[in-house]
């Protein structure tokens, strides 16, 4: 099953980064075949994929939200990694439905982490930067 994920997380990375004008031009590949064509089956193949799994959740995140990336601290990176498989095994077992790292985890950590942040004065900042540093 993990392998069906990872297959349908790699086709969608595929497609993403497929520019809209190179979708419209049927290019000849190797084997004769239209690139459009076989773009098309991977998309037919990847919505069927889509609806199959977690049922409710139809669209895929990169549709919803924003990419937003971070350098961290290697030890930071560790922690965050942690903290996610110990939630995601936590959460699934309670409520039978999949918690996802970018659907669930990174919003709740960044929600949080604002909460927190928003309570702090300038001198509080500067004391958790000097922990962290």
């Amino acid at each position: 099953m993990k392998d069906d994920r990872s297959e349908r997380l790699r086709r969608r990375r595929k497609q993403s980064t497929v520019q809209p004008d190179q979708r419209s031009t049927p290019d000849k590949d190797s084997s004769g075949s239209s690139k459009s064509d076989n773009r098309s089956e991977r998309s037919a193949s990847t919505d069927t994929d889509m609806n199959s799994t977690a049922g409710t959740e139809e669209s895929s995140v990169k549709e919803e939200q924003i990419g937003t990336y971070m350098y961290l601290p290697e030890s930071q990176t560790k922690e965050l990694r942690r903290q996610y498989n110990m939630l995601k095994a936590e959460y699934e077992f309670e409520y039978d439905e999949e918690f996802q790292k970018n659907r669930h985890f990174y919003p709740l950590v960044v929600q949080y982490g604002l909460e927190s942040l928003d309570k702090m004065d300038a001198s509080e900042i500067r004391e958790n930067l000097q922990q962290i540093m």
